[in-house]
């Protein structure tokens, strides 16, 4: 049993006041003076880009060699690996091609001119005023009495359809009892 207001003890010795908890490196064990005093730089190793398959070329070329079955397909694909084109804009290490910007624009400034001169409400007002005469010119139009199918029928008639006497071969010879 526990001591009383003490926790439990665990069952485990551990070692003594000497031991070093974790893994000793030779390497880089300088203490602090060594890590403030230089840098472990790694210099990036130039690695080659593996493009992807450029599938349209490759059924491109396929149809043209005269490829029409998935196997043939499948083989042509294998023997004609054709990879994208790289176009290399901004790759590590790349050069950005002059007057090239990215992001979206930014939008203009708002002219704080009119802003003080109200310029903006004015151009409302106009708009509102260029939609009521509109609408009015609507109203008196749909105060007229609209054209309905029969009156559009009776100004504009319908083209007449002339009679087809042409019968199909097998009815031609029919014998018919006088």
């Amino acid at each position: 049993q526990p001591e009383l207001g003490k926790s439990k003890r665990n069952c485990y010795p551990l070692p003594g006041p000497d031991f070093t908890y974790g893994m000793y490196i030779h390497k880089r064990d300088g203490g602090v003076s060594e890590a403030i005093g230089h840098w472990d730089a790694v210099k990036a190793k130039p690695r080659k880009r593996v493009m992807p398959p450029d599938f349209v070329a490759m059924g491109r070329g396929a149809v043209t060699e005269g490829c029409t079955r998935a196997r043939e397909f499948a083989l042509y694909y294998k023997f004609k690996d054709t990879r994208q084109i790289d176009k290399g804009v901004l790759r590590y290490g790349g050069k950005v091609p002059p007057g090239m910007t990215f992001g979206r624009p930014s939008r203009p400034p708002t002219p704080i001119f009119d802003i003080i001169q109200h310029r903006y409400k004015e151009l409302w007002m106009e708009q509102q005023r260029a939609r009521t005469v509109v609408q009015r010119v609507m109203k008196k139009k749909s105060g007229e009495v609209r054209e309905n199918r029969t009156s559009f029928l009776r100004t504009h008639p319908l083209p007449v359809k002339e009679e087809s006497f042409w019968h199909l071969q097998r009815f031609e010879k029919v014998w018919a009892p006088h």
